[in-house]
């Protein structure tokens, strides 16, 4: 067995040990999604493996594996109650029972989709709020203009004053898109969808038209709705261009579709944002779709001072206002990733010490973290780079001011 062979035989048996924990923990559709995943992750193991042996017991465990998750499924969606055991069926917790009534105009195979993937589609109510995130003054209010107002107040967008129906946030890495998306979701309490475009478009590429249909009828049925979909440009790059398959040209003929014709009212808003970090590789008809189009550039000046004090907090330290602004000016082109890299590096450092020092082998000895000092962040800077360089910047200025605002 290769090296390959052998770590996917290893991720499918990590996968069905957690299966099992989670069916004894009750949490059943958690469980069968595991299932699921160590069934297919078999599947492909079998493709590259030639022994018999191993071959025959990859094909057992499969069984048994779709076997429980078909029982499991039957028992969440009730169509058969005689499977499913007393015990199994009072340990279903509330939230999964109003999961299940909240999507009954969904098919069953589409349930079927979005059960076997729901860990790469996440449905959540998110808890970010803007002062969360420092800086982006004017990017929070096109986000509020765009996401929060519509929802929030559907009688002021009517007749020709109609909301958008696609937001593209760009800009660097590490900016803070996906918690602008985040915040704003929170702000008008909507569903948030959040979608991996290139987890869909690697993994599940032979069912990703049918996902992604499901995924905007769930969105419609919930609504109000916001779907993220975080680097859009793996799923959206320039039709006719590089290696494309047949596969990825249906996804994105789908996606077009799809967010072409949102089915959207004033008292049920649905909404799309997506992210990326290169926005000049999306295809000019999925562009033109995203009707918004919002630079998230890096933190300035006052923003990185704000990102400092944020993930400091909680934390002893000698460092005064103007140590702040000191390095902030040191980090001009920092994102907020990177300076929060530099922030962590800081902070272990004095545990670094005391455990090289040999002061933590005792677990009983009670031992004190000094305060961590502007020294320990000039060092750190040394050490963290930032990711964004002068000539990348430029590019994302120049197509900011082309097709951006």
């Amino acid at each position: 067995m290769s090296s390959v062979d052998s770590k996917l035989y290893q991720y499918a048996v990590r996968e069905a040990k957690e299966a099992v924990a989670l069916d004894n923990q009750g949490k059943y559709r958690q469980a069968m999604n595991k299932y699921f995943r160590a069934a297919d992750i078999l599947m492909q193991f079998m493709k590259y493996n030639k022994n018999p042996q191993m071959r025959t017991l990859c094909k057992k465990n499969i069984e048994e594996y779709l076997e429980r998750a078909k029982v499991l499924k039957s028992h969440l969606s009730g169509t058969k109650p005689r499977r499913a055991r007393p015990a199994e069926r009072s340990s279903v917790s509330k939230d999964e029972a109003g999961a299940e009534s909240g999507i009954e105009a969904v098919s069953s195979e589409e349930q079927e989709l979005l059960d076997m993937i729901s860990g790469t589609i996440v449905t959540e109510s998110p808890n970010v709020k803007w002062n969360d995130i420092a800086g982006l003054q004017n990017v929070k209010q096109a986000l509020r203009e765009a996401i929060v107002l519509p929802i929030a107040k559907p009688e002021l967008f009517t007749g020709a004053r109609r909301p958008w129906s696609g937001i593209l946030l760009f800009g660097p890495p590490g900016c803070g898109k996906t918690l602008l998306a985040k915040a704003a979701a929170t702000e008008c309490k909507a569903t948030f969808f959040s979608a991996s475009s290139a987890d869909l478009l690697s993994k599940w590429l032979g069912e990703s038209e049918k996902l992604i249909s499901g995924l905007f009828k769930i969105a419609r049925l919930k609504a109000p709705s916001l779907i993220f979909m975080d680097e859009i440009d793996a799923v959206a790059t320039k039709r006719g261009e590089g290696a494309e398959s047949g596969g990825e040209r249906r996804v994105k003929t789908q996606l077009l579709s799809e967010i072409q014709g949102l089915k959207s009212t004033h008292d049920k808003p649905l909404l799309v944002l997506g992210a990326t970090n290169r926005p000049w590789d999306i295809d000019t008809a999925m562009l033109s779709r995203f009707e918004k189009r919002v630079h998230v550039p890096l933190p300035d000046l006052k923003a990185r001072a704000g990102i400092f004090r944020i993930h400091t907090e909680g934390v002893d330290s000698i460092l005064t206002d103007e140590d702040f602004v000191e390095l902030a000016v040191r980090t001009e082109i920092y994102s907020g990733r990177d300076i929060a890299n530099v922030c962590r590096e800081v902070i272990m450092l004095p545990v670094r010490e005391l455990d090289m020092s040999g002061l933590l082998e005792d677990s009983s000895k009670e031992v004190k973290v000094r305060d961590i000092t502007l020294k320990d962040f000039k060092n750190a800077l040394k050490k963290v780079k930032p990711m964004t360089t002068k000539v990348l910047l430029r590019q994302y200025n120049d197509w900011a001011e082309e097709f951006g605002e």
